[in-house]
């Protein structure tokens, strides 16, 4: 499986898995959406495939999170699983879409995606409890649905629709926010993964390479995340999600996408 690979690009997987991995737990998203340029950049993966290579990256590195946070008790099982019912299904949605819209839709989607992300970031919100009762599940059913559209649809975990979603509407501190957004990253991923093996997507060498390289150092993202300054973390995760967002949307304008 390895033997067609370079050395090069085999310690190039590697790197991108390790640089997702201290992002993934730091800030409870799957990292796809620094896989996904990197894969495209450094390995020349089309824009399709980077997506869906990446999606199976984020399955070990978010269960590495989740079980880190979960070792501290900061994950909330219970909006999970109604996170996690509506993110299986939207991820197999996700994916359906990945093999129906346009190359320049999906750029210019991801670009878009990554800059309200960095938006939401800079911009901080007070936890607070908009609803209660069923229809506080309702909302979090319908919160993890959109989210697997994207993991599925983007290659990323969805952590950058819950992680706010989390806070603002279900009032969770932003620590068990991103506890509780890795657990059902981890279910999304596994369903979007399958849909992508079925079809042929994925480059599973690069996968394998990246997600396993990713769990270490998704450990030592919960780590820093207990320790480093939170309005630093913020604001440099805001700057390297704007910068990549640019660089999608150079490369959609140009139509000089990888093929």
């Amino acid at each position: 499986m390895f033997a067609t690979m370079s050395r090069r690009q085999i310690w190039q997987a590697i790197v991108i898995g390790l640089l997702a991995g201290v992002l993934a737990g730091m800030f409870g998203v799957g990292g796809g959406f620094l896989m996904v340029p990197l894969y495209i950049a450094w390995l020349g993966l089309e824009q399709r495939k980077s997506h869906a290579t990446s999606l199976a990256a984020v399955v070990p590195i978010a269960l590495a999170g989740a079980i880190g946070y979960a070792s501290q008790g900061s994950v909330d099982f219970k909006a999970g699983i109604a996170l996690l019912a509506g993110s299986v299904f939207g991820a197999l949605y996700g994916v359906k879409l990945l093999g129906q819209v346009p190359l320049k839709f999906l750029q210019i989607g991801f670009a878009s995606l990554l800059y309200l992300s960095a938006l939401r970031l800079i911009w901080s919100s007070n936890p607070q409890q908009l609803l209660e009762g069923w229809a506080s599940v309702t909302l979090l059913i319908a919160v993890g649905f959109f989210a697997g559209v994207m993991s599925g649809l983007f290659g990323v975990g969805g952590g950058i629709v819950m992680v706010p979603a989390l806070i603002i509407a279900a009032g969770m501190n932003s620590i068990v926010a991103r506890g509780t957004s890795l657990l059902v990253i981890v279910g999304s991923g596994l369903s979007g993964t399958w849909a992508n093996f079925r079809k042929g997507n994925i480059e599973i060498p690069y996968a394998l390479l990246s997600g396993f390289a990713g769990i270490p150092s998704t450990f030592l993202g919960v780590y820093l995340s207990h320790l480093v300054s939170q309005r630093i973390t913020v604001i440099m995760f805001a700057i390297l999600l704007l910068a990549i967002a640019t660089q999608q949307v150079q490369k959609a304008r140009g139509g000089s996408a990888v093929h």
